[in-house]
């Protein structure tokens, strides 16, 4: 099954589904350069962004060995036509969540917290419900999104099939609005855990609004003043929750290209009603790059799974790239924006995109990787890898790698990847992926979705029985792979 990265994002694909239908600029700061000449590559691939219709807007801040570049295309709004520039302030998303984090990283750094606190010892009496089968919620569990609290409190599912498509948006942000720390504390008592905490990653707004209430009752201030002392004040940055000035604040559009309302609600904000703009942002990946601050360094260190396929720290997602660079990244996303921001230690680099659409949230990730491969070229080991596969035309898949690996030792290749690697190729050369979803699948042979996804290229070459076996193996491992099930059914069916 084709899969994006885990969601770590403020989750509102269901509800766009149901929606009807510049030049670069220069900023000269501490320890910042100017940005480069319309002829830099980066700015090609920021005009064409915009250009191919991904944001009426976008905006991207290039951290590198300490200086900082920005870009800009397009407008922040379609209204005023006023443009793209590194100064207006975007609704980041689910990257909040990386800042709530950090105020608990702040928190068990000065002995206030410990990272294996039951969260209760943190809350008043009447949370027995956030435990299953005897194992409580941890702050790790809330950090690494391993929590199984659910994804939204309160939860939006009611709108759904009741107010008209257009409407949704707005409804939802009358009940955020309304919505106060208070409200939550009171629901939280009636949640059911979905499995044992610490099990598996998934997407949870709750979770990181459970952290904000945490943070603010071990310090005894609100969220806001909180952000301010141990984040926007060190670093120079803007108010994140504060008002912006209309002239700075960018308009959002739907993924149907409506203006969307603002996602400013205090009840969300831990979890992803964060605003900045790119200018803020590149001081907050910059000090993530160098990471002086104890309690930063703390967010790096993975907490759930490894690098080697992918590991959780402090809501980080932390990764090796194909010639096994440590990366750690974050996504976002609201009702009309789009953000993403990676940072690259080791390479002293890092890299934030801004979109004022929120059917950006793939591409914004894409012009990263872009700019990224711009700057440092593609990874050796891995343009080695698809030059020999193309030659053999993917006769043999493993022993291709093995002979890649030998004289690039560095090839580092995820079962993400190699996942996307196989669809790429199943439209046009099934036999060719089906090498590729093979090799997958026996590197990583306790996942469900790489034998779900050999099924698929399996049964695309004209082998039921094979495909059907593989989709039994994807439901043994994962048991609520409604894919799978109906595969099989729909395989057994054909003549």
């Amino acid at each position: 099954m084709q899969q994006n990265a885990p969601a770590l994002r403020l989750d509102r694909r269901r509800l766009l589904a149901l929606m009807p239908a510049a030049a670069g600029a220069t900023l000269l700061l501490p320890g910042l350069a100017r940005a480069v000449v319309a002829a830099d590559p980066v700015q090609a691939l920021v005009d064409d962004f915009v250009a191919s219709g991904k944001a009426p807007g976008v905006s991207v801040a290039v951290i590198r060995d300490g200086s900082t570049r920005f870009y800009n295309a397009g407008v922040i709004s379609r209204t005023t036509n006023a443009p793209a520039t590194e100064h207006a302030v975007h609704e980041i998303g689910s990257i909040s969540k990386t800042f709530t984090s950090l105020l608990l990283a702040h928190a068990i750094e000065e002995g206030r917290a410990r990272i294996d606190d039951d969260v209760r010892r943190h809350l008043p009496p009447g949370y027995d419900n956030l435990v299953r089968d005897g194992r409580p919620i941890r702050l790790a569990d809330l950090v690494t999104t391993t929590s199984a609290l659910q994804d939204n409190l309160p939860d939006w599912s009611g709108f759904f099939g009741k107010v008209p498509p257009e409407q949704l948006l707005v409804e939802v942000s009358k009940l955020l609005k309304s919505y106060d720390p208070a409200n939550f504390l009171t629901d939280l008592k009636a949640v059911t855990l979905l499995e044992v905490p610490g099990r598996t990653p998934r997407h949870s707004n709750t979770a990181s609004q459970l952290q904000g209430v945490l943070a603010e009752r071990i310090y005894g201030a609100p969220y806001d003043a909180l952000l301010t002392r141990f984040v926007e004040k060190p670093l120079g940055m803007r108010a994140g929750g504060g008002a912006v000035p209309p002239g700075l604040l960018v308009t959002g559009y739907s993924s149907k290209g409506v203006e969307a309302p603002t996602l400013d609600m205090p009840a969300i904000r831990a979890a992803g009603g964060l605003r900045y703009s790119a200018v803020d942002m590149a001081r907050y990946v910059a000090a993530h790059i160098s990471a002086g601050d104890p309690a930063i360094a703390r967010t790096h260190r993975p907490l759930f799974g490894t690098p080697e396929t992918r590991a959780v720290g402090f809501h980080w997602v932390i990764a090796k790239t194909a010639d096994s660079q440590t990366y750690l990244r974050h996504s976002g996303g609201t009702f009309g924006h789009s953000s993403y921001c990676d940072f690259y230690p080791a390479r002293r680099y890092g890299a934030v995109v801004l979109a004022n659409s929120a059917a950006a949230q793939d591409t914004s990730q894409a012009l990263a990787d872009a700019i990224h491969t711009a700057l440092f070229g593609p990874p050796l080991g891995l343009k080695a890898l698809e030059a020999a596969l193309e030659r053999s035309n993917y006769a043999d898949v493993p022993g291709t790698i093995a002979a890649t690996r030998a004289r690039f030792p560095d090839l580092h290749l995820t079962e993400d990847r190699m996942n996307s690697w196989g669809y790429r190729l199943l439209g046009t050369s099934p036999r060719a992926a089906r090498g590729i979803f093979a090799w997958n699948a026996a590197q990583f042979p306790d996942s469900w979705n790489t034998h779900d996804s050999l099924a698929e290229a399996i049964a695309a070459t004209g082998d039921k029985a094979g495909a059907i076996a593989e989709y039994r193996r994807s439901l043994a491992l994962n048991p609520a792979n409604d894919n799978a099930t109906q595969m099989i059914a729909k395989l057994e069916k054909a003549p």
